[in-house]
């Protein structure tokens, strides 16, 4: 044994997790760690080495937590050997995913231990202890929540505040519930007798409002949407909502059940004059996501209304419809997505410029080339390896130095390397082989429009919106005639940026031209 060859210490990392904000927890992140740093030292002494502290202050029930995913990403990297916790529970309380969690960390040779749990996934017998603690840790998890349930039900029923948000208009004490606040009570009053009696609409009582400096409990304007939700809800009148049943509440009403009816009124009879102008799912849009408003920079989204009887699909800026804030114009949906698609399919059809696309996709491509041919001579490399290695235990078995038995179990391990080596290397060169694109000709291009143009003609809502977001960028709309277009492609500038004209009620297809 060479004295001087370095000792490996054990790379450890550490995961820790909080659900909510850490005065309430009985385990901080803080107290957490020093768990795992007083068990390393007890087990260890010195002889390990912390390679990262992973913290989340998320719940268990899910995976995308930030800090889970750069964890998983380093151990696919193998850059440490054991994964640290204070519980199994602060992974995952999914007994699923934990499993899948534990595979993955298996595969990259990484052991999971808790501290306080007697399982060690390096065993057969601590991975059947690791999936029963998340048995239970799961069952633990649907208990309290049933229970969380079952409490804020009977809270309810006995006509107590569940919690939450605390209606605008009251607050919080912690023996008697709901209290009015009587400034913000007098704007509650306001609202619901200018829209009963004033006949004012929530976009009006929201401007009117916001005119007087009045601001709601953040500090921001009111907007329509809020409005709207006052005015439905029946907390005003005394009552309380739980699970879309009313329950009499404890606390005292604001407004007279007489006004609320009277406001309930108002409100079907608005829903029934705006039936059409109501907002439709954003599948219904071709564009949305992809669309801000020129003006303000706020989001466009899709809407519809009514003209004449006939349903009429429009884009409308978020920041005018919610504060009546922007001058943006209702863009006409089917005007404005029938000009992107003609768009699409005139630079489609251009064969200079899909030259273009196609001389800059292949100039990527090729760039990657060189890696590719890195890894094939590094693959042949240790097939070489292994051939030798086969080649010399077979001279040891014919000149009678090695067991029969030792040398076929040899031989089968170096065959299935064989194997496997074989296998990557065909993968590479499939790969290197993909890398190049055909010369395009008038043919390719019509096979490429006729493609785009039979999902744009019979393909599903969905499969429109992936196809065209996977084309267009952004589209900023300056005016209801004027959008400019950023086309997702393959060239210096990444986006191609260009003018869209929408045709107007005149002949000229430009403003001013």
């Amino acid at each position: 044994m060479n004295k001087n060859a370095k000792i490996h210490k054990p790379r450890v990392a550490f995961y820790t997790r909080i659900s909510t904000d850490e005065d309430h927890q009985k385990y901080s992140l803080g107290a957490q760690h020093e768990r795992l740093d007083a068990f390393c030292k007890a087990q260890h002494g010195d002889d390990w080495q912390l390679y990262k502290v992973y913290r989340d202050t998320e719940s268990g029930t899910h995976m995308n937590r930030p800090g889970l995913e750069e964890m998983l990403f380093d151990a696919e990297s193998k850059s440490f050997d054991t994964l640290l916790v204070f519980r199994v529970d602060r992974l995952s309380r999914k007994v699923r995913e934990l499993a899948q969690m534990v595979d993955e960390l298996t595969k990259n040779c990484v052991v999971l231990k808790s501290i306080t749990e007697p399982f060690d996934t390096a065993n057969a017998a601590g991975k059947m202890m690791l999936q029963m603690l998340g048995v239970f840790a799961e069952f633990e998890h649907a208990t309290i929540v049933e229970r969380t349930k079952v409490g804020m039900e009977k809270k309810a029923k006995s006509g107590r505040f569940v919690g939450g948000y605390v209606p605008y208009g009251y607050a919080l004490d912690p023996e008697k519930g709901l209290v009015i606040n009587e400034e913000e009570a007098v704007i509650i009053k306001k609202m619901f007798k200018m829209y009963a009696f004033g006949r004012e609409g929530a976009f009006t009582i929201c401007n009117r409002l916001n005119d007087m400096g009045h601001r709601n409990r953040s500090g921001k304007k009111w907007d329509k949407k809020v409005i709207l939700r006052i005015l439905k809800n029946p907390v005003y009148i005394g009552k309380l909502r739980w699970r879309e049943v009313l329950y009499e509440g404890s606390h005292e009403p604001l407004i007279s059940g007489t006004l609320f009816g009277k406001v309930e009124e108002v409100l079907d009879e608005r829903n029934e004059d705006l039936k059409g102008r109501q907002l439709h799912n954003g599948d219904e849009r071709l564009l949305s996501g992809t669309m801000k408003c020129g003006l303000c920079g706020s989001h466009m989204f899709g809407g519809g209304g009514c003209k004449n009887g006939k349903h009429i699909p429009y884009y409308v800026c978020s920041k005018r419809y919610t504060q009546h804030e922007c001058e943006q114009g209702y863009m006409r949906a089917d005007i404005f997505e029938a000009a992107v698609i003609q768009d699409i399919k005139g630079m489609l059809r251009d064969e200079q410029f899909m030259a273009r696309i196609r001389d800059e996709a292949n100039r990527r491509l090729s760039a990657e080339k060189p890696d590719i041919d890195k890894e094939i001579l590094k693959i042949e490399g240790m097939m070489a390896m292994t051939r030798g290695s086969l080649n010399r235990y077979f001279e040891a078995f014919e000149a009678g130095t090695m067991k029969p038995a030792l040398c076929n179990e040899k031989i089968e391990d170096l065959n299935a390397r064989m194997t496997e080596l074989e296998g990557e290397r065909k993968e590479l060169e499939v790969r290197r082989e993909r890398l190049s694109i055909p010369e395009i000709d008038k043919a390719m291009l019509g096979a490429i429009v006729d493609d785009f143009e039979e999902v744009m003609a019979s393909g599903t809502n969905p499969q429109k919106k992936h196809l065209l977001k996977r084309l267009v960028k952004k589209a900023l709309v300056h005016d209801r005639r004027t959008i400019e277009i950023w086309y997702c492609l393959p060239n210096p500038k990444r986006f191609e940026n260009r003018d869209i004209w929408l045709p107007g009620r005149d002949s000229n297809p430009r403003p001013g031209g």
